[in-house]
Parts: C-alpha cells; structure tokens; sequence
C-alpha cells in the first residue's frame, strides 16, 4: 500500500486499499528497505535490457539510468525517504516520478516474483564476500597470538580436565583450523547464490528477447537459472549462508567459551582486556568478558536464523509463494549479527597478553601419565596393560596425596618393576612434546608448519598454503622455535586490512628490527621475480598485522608477481612496490613497503618513480592510491581526490576490505595524461557505491543498505 492509502501495483484488479491490519502483515519495506541499492543496480542493468527487446528506446533508457543516478544520492544522502508496499514498488514509483514514461516501462516482462530472487541473490552474494573477510580478519588475530605465544607450552583439556601438554601456539591454530573450514562454506553459498533467476517472470519466463547471460554479467552474476519455476522458489542459496553463518556461529561460540576459561581466575592465562571488558554495577572489583559472553550467545541466534527458514521452505509447493518473505529477515539479522560479532572479536583478542607464569603453572606431572604408558609400551608391554598400571600408580599416588614420582619406591615397585626413580624422573613436558613432532601433532616442528602455512594463506609471511605441512630439518634438532621463513621476521599488535603507500615506518605495534645492512650495500631497484615472493611477504607482514597493508596472500603474490619493482641488497628484499591495473584508463600503486632498517634512504619514493614510468610505457592515463601518508605522495606530484571518483578500486579491493565501512585512508591522483581524471569524471557515475568516510559528518545518519557496494 503507498502512503497515501492507495491499492499498490495490483491495483487494477483489486480497487480497494489493503485493511490497516493486514498491510501492517503484508508489506515489507520496513525489512526490505535495505535491498535499495540493489534494486538500482537491477533497474539500471534491465534498462539496457529493455532497450535491446526494443521496449524502451535511447531516450528512455538513458532517462532511467539518470534517475537511477539521481535517487541513489538522494537516497545516500538521506534526503529523500522510500514509501510503498515493499523496495520494489517504492524504487519503481520513484523512478516513474524522476523518469516518466519509461519508469513506467521498467517492470515490462519481469516480477516481483524474480524480482526479489535476484536482489537476495546479489545481496547473498555480497555478504559472503563481507564474511569471509571478517573470518580471514579474525584468523589473522588469532595468527598473531600463535606467533607471540612463542614456545609457551600449557595443559590441554578435555572433558575439562587436564590431558596433555600442547604449544599454546597449537591451541590458538586449532581454532583458525576451524574458522579457515568457515570460509570455505560461505564460498560455497555464495557460489549457490550466483545465478540469475531474472527472466522467469512470475512462474513461466519472459516473453522479451534480449540477452540474459549480458544481464547476468553486467549484474555480477557468472551463470543463468535454467528452470523459471525454480528460479523463483529457490532459496537454498539463502539456506546455506545461514548454515554457513550458525556453523561459524558455534566456531565463534566455542572460541568465545576457550576465551572466558582463559580469563578466568581458574585458568589465569589471560585477562579480559581493557576496553572489550565491563565491570559489576554491584562488585567494584570485578572484570567480566561479556564480550566473549555475547559472542557465545549470539550463536543461538544463528542457529535459530537457519533452522527458521528451513522451517517455512520444507512446508512449500514449487515457485513463489508468498511465506518466502520470511527469507530476508533472517538473512539480515544474520548479517548484521555475524558483522558486529567479526569487527569486535580481533580487537579483542589481540588484546589479549599471556601470563607466563599461570600458562607453566598448569604443568603437571599429571599431564605425563600417557608418556610412562608409552615407554612401558616401548618396553614391550601391551598398551592397555601399560594403562592399567600407570593407572594404579596414579591411584596410589592420590591415595597417599603425593606426586607419583614422590610414592615410596617399594609401592611404585610393588605395581611394576618398570617404575623406577630414574625413569619417573625422565618424563618432562618438553619431551612429550617432541615425540609428537610429526602432522598433526603439537610438537615444535609441526607447530612452526602450521603457523606458516596459516600465515602465508593469511598474507602474514611467505610459505605454501596448499602444501604439505613441512618443515626444514634443521628445526628438527636443537632448541624448540617457531619459525616460518629464512627472513628476519617483524611484528606488530594490531590486525588491519588498509593499504597506504608510504616510505616511513608504520604506527602501531613493535617491531624488532632487523639487521642493519653496511652502509656501503647500496640497494638496487629491479623487476619482482619469483623468488623474490618469501622476502615481499615477509616485509608486508608486519604491516599487514598493524592495518597499514591489505593482507595479499602467497598464492596471490605469485599470481602478480610482475606488477612488484623491489630493491634489493645482495639477494635480499628490502623493499617493494606494485602497480596494479584497475582498468583501462587507472592504474593504483600499492603494497608499497620499506624494511624499517632501510627507512630514510629514499627506497619509497624510488619505487614510485619506476611504477610511474611502468605505468607510462603502458599507456595509463592516471594512477592513484589510498594513503594515509598524503604528504609523501603529493611530494611525488600526486593530489588529494575524492574517492568518489574511483569506483574501479572499490570494485576490485575495496569490497572486501574490513573498513570499508568505515575507511580513513585518503585517495591521491596522478594525472599522466593532463586531464584524465576531468574526462573520467565527465564519463559519468558508475554502479558501485563509494566507501563512506570513516564517520558520517555531524547530524548526518548512515543509511543502512547504502554501505553496500553494488556489482556492475
């Protein structure tokens, strides 16, 4: 029903206006709403389609397009509000109003019914990438803690009950193992989701001629449905994201649990940081973790969201039915759940700092009662008659309140003759350790391994994240370490996604510097060859774990290895710079990075100047990049521009960056051709949105939906 109290689009067979009462049930657009962007990117899309089936022409498309353009801003802005039955009849009136006649030709040959399956399936699609940034966002927190836990070993628990001794590192790793099984079942969703349902029409297709797979690409889809009455019923897409979004819900709910035992009195390894803690409105000195509170309850709702849906669509016919409006509320309170749970969580346990003497406190004797059942075993004896005799030492021990090694020998002896003093005194936490230093176990080899690989799939250090968990031979003697790479390795404390270029070292977190190199190795710039990758990996990582860097994984840099200049000491990285084609007219420079101990020689701007004259010999018209170093850069001859203008960057990068909601990054431009970026101006708008600014200005609300960017 539209505001004013009239039938909505059906209003010429049913006159009369929907009962208050049941419009309050029927319509939509207070849930919807959020779908606007979307529904711009539909209507601009099926406007060429329309004009290809010669419903519309030149005129009327282009007319269409304009008032897309038009209420996109208004609408971003806030300045004008929606009002109708649902997101579809209110985007239509609106563009009937700014476009006339052709508005009113928009909805030829298509329904809301394969409406509203196309929006959802864009939407879907969009999440997915969202949350499996938020997921790698999380990992890489957890990376972190893995790398700064060092060779703390701890108890392992089971049953809550102390087991065996692990690497903390090990504990840390178990849970990106989950979470990295998380991204893989929202890429699977989000594949389910790519699929054009438009052109089915209500129930039996379209009568018009025009090209769907064009349609689909320039929506952003890879395939086409082929049946039209599926096409409009479907929803196993929405499923599994939801089944996706519970299943990372008990992930996140299981962490959050390991987290709150952690800060416990109890267990002491931690404490809830400061700023992700509250405090009793009762008891002065209490420090709560309600944040990793919430996080374990929120994942009941997920797990409801999903079983929901589930719910209404086992009770349908085929095609459309009207219960499927239960479809987009579950999948946004989903969203909107899984977005505050991953932008709040990596914070949060970076954050977080070990207590080295409670994590050694937990280390038992009691943790090495498997280790004499395995020499006993080595002995010759048969494991379960080993069990059972360190069982009763154990027993006997507790009898008498000592330490098993501390029972009077004749007793210990009594038991067995193989429980001797010195073999009693042999069993130590770090030996445990190393006889389990094979796949999959916690030992200090197969520790480092993981790390690596989870680093290097997490564009934290160079390695192979689809290889065999192996590790070099000389980490298999000596003194247990963790280590990924033949270079110095540098960290900091924070994790981040954004990537400004610059030559100067990045804030936050500490970084061991590396070694000084002589000052008469003079560094030389040269092009990026393969086995170049492990050294650009390494210098990136540390700016990566502090928000300077957009995490670029191994595999990935192998894939764009050609775009890299570096310089270089010897054989050794000691800096990088790419140049990245966005498309035809824009070039960005990016992963800009100097090693912190070569700082102050020039080595940034250099890079620069080489991918400036790259980007020359090919023909680029401009370059950019985002930058929180501006002055660097305009000292470079870039100048300050609105990212407004760069709707190809927020195509490729920007969708699945983290702070994309919220990006403090500053866009600089450099015109090699005079006038470019006048004439990309003067091209028009495109269909995806820019990233808002890191606050709304004063007075001025964020609208929900528009954070969304839309796939051309």
């Amino acid at each position: 029903m539209s505001a004013e109290g009239k039938p909505g689009v059906w209003g010429g067979r049913i006159a009369v206006a929907l009962d208050p009462r049941a419009a309050a049930l029927n319509d939509s657009l207070a849930v919807d709403r959020r779908l606007w962007p979307e529904e711009l990117a539909l209507s601009r899309g099926y406007a060429r389609a329309l004009l290809e089936a010669g419903v519309l022409d030149r005129d009327g498309c282009e007319a269409l397009e304009a008032a897309c353009d038009d209420l996109e801003a208004e609408l971003r802005t806030g300045a004008v509000q929606l009002a109708g039955e649902d997101v579809h009849a209110a985007i239509e009136a609106e563009l009937t109003r700014r476009a006339g006649e052709a508005g009113r030709r928009l909805h030829t040959g298509r329904s809301r019914n394969d409406q509203v399956a196309t929006l959802l399936r864009l939407h879907v699609m969009a999440l997915c990438d969202r949350a499996v940034e938020g997921v790698r966002a999380l990992e890489r927190a957890l990376a972190v803690q893995a790398r700064a836990a060092g060779e703390a070993v701890v108890a392992a628990q089971t049953h809550l009950q102390p087991a065996q001794p692990v690497r903390l590192a090990h504990l840390w790793l178990a849970h990106v193992a989950a979470l990295e099984r998380d991204e893989e079942r929202l890429l699977a969703a989000r594949e389910a989701a790519d699929r054009l349902p438009l052109g089915a029409g209500a129930v039996a297709g379209t009568p018009l001629d025009y090209d769907r797979v064009a349609l689909a690409a320039r929506l952003g889809f890879s395939r086409v449905a082929a049946n039209s009455v599926d096409a409009v019923g479907d929803r196993d897409f929405a499923l599994e994201y939801l089944h996706a979004g519970a299943q990372l819900g008990v992930h996140l709910s299981r962490l959050a649990e390991d987290l709150v035992l952690w800060c416990s009195p109890g267990w002491g390894w931690f404490t809830a940081p400061d700023g992700f803690s509250t405090g009793s409105s009762l008891l002065p000195q209490k420090r709560n973790p309600d944040l990793f509170e919430l996080a374990r309850g929120k994942s009941a709702r997920l797990i409801a969201n999903a079983n929901r849906l589930a719910i209404v669509l086992k009770g349908l016919p085929s095609a459309y039915q009207k219960d499927l409006q239960e479809d987009k509320e579950a999948v946004f309170d989903t969203a909107d759940t899984l977005e505050r749970l991953l932008d709040a969580l990596p914070p949060a346990i970076s954050a977080l700092r070990a207590h080295a003497d409670r994590l050694a406190a937990g280390l038992t004797p009691d943790l090495l009662a498997v280790e004499l059942a395995d020499g006993l075993v080595a002995d010759g004896l048969p494991f379960r008659d080993a069990h059972a005799l360190v069982g009763r030492l154990w027993a006997a021990a507790e009898q008498a309140g000592v330490e098993p090694a501390r029972l009077a020998e004749t007793e210990r002896l009594a038991i067995s003759p193989h429980f001797t003093a010195a073999r009693l005194e042999s069993l130590t936490h770090e030996a445990a350790l190393e006889r389990r230093d094979r796949e999959p176990g916690t030992g200090p080899t197969w520790v480092a391994a993981q790390l690596a690989r989870a680093e290097s799939r997490l564009g934290l250090g160079p390695g192979d994240p689809e290889g065999k968990l192996e590790a070099r031979e000389d980490e298999r003697v000596g003194e247990p370490r963790l280590r990924t790479s033949r270079e110095p390795r540098t960290g900091g404390a924070r994790s981040g996604v954004s990537e400004p270029a610059q030559d100067a070292p990045a804030s936050g977190g500490d970084r061991p510097a590396c070694p000084p190199s002589p000052p008469d190795d003079a560094p030389v710039l040269r092009r990026a060859r393969l086995s170049d990758v492990p050294g650009i990996a390494t210098i990136m990582a540390a700016y990566v774990v502090d928000g300077t860097l957009l995490p670029r994984p191994v595999g990935e840099l192998y894939q764009c290895i050609r775009e890299f200049r570096v310089a270089v000491v010897g054989d050794e990285v000691v800096a990088c710079g790419a140049l990245r084609l966005l498309w035809d007219d824009l070039g960005e420079v990016r992963s800009l990075a100097v090693r912190p101990d070569h700082h102050g020689r020039g080595l940034g701007g250099a890079l620069v100047q080489a991918l400036i004259e790259d980007a020359r010999v090919l023909g680029l018209p401009r370059l950019i990049a985002l930058t929180r170093e501006v002055a660097f850069f305009e000292r470079l001859g870039f100048a300050t521009a609105s990212r407004d203008g760069l709707p190809r960057k927020v195509w490729t990068d920007c969708v699945r960056c983290p702070r994309r909601h919220a990006c403090d990054e500053t866009a600089v431009v450099l015109d090699l051709v005079p006038g470019a970026s006048a004439a990309a101006a003067a091209r028009g708008r495109a269909t995806v949105l820019p990233i808002p600014p890191a606050a709304p200005p004063p007075g001025e609300a964020r609208i929900r939906g528009s954070e969304l960017p839309i796939v051309t």
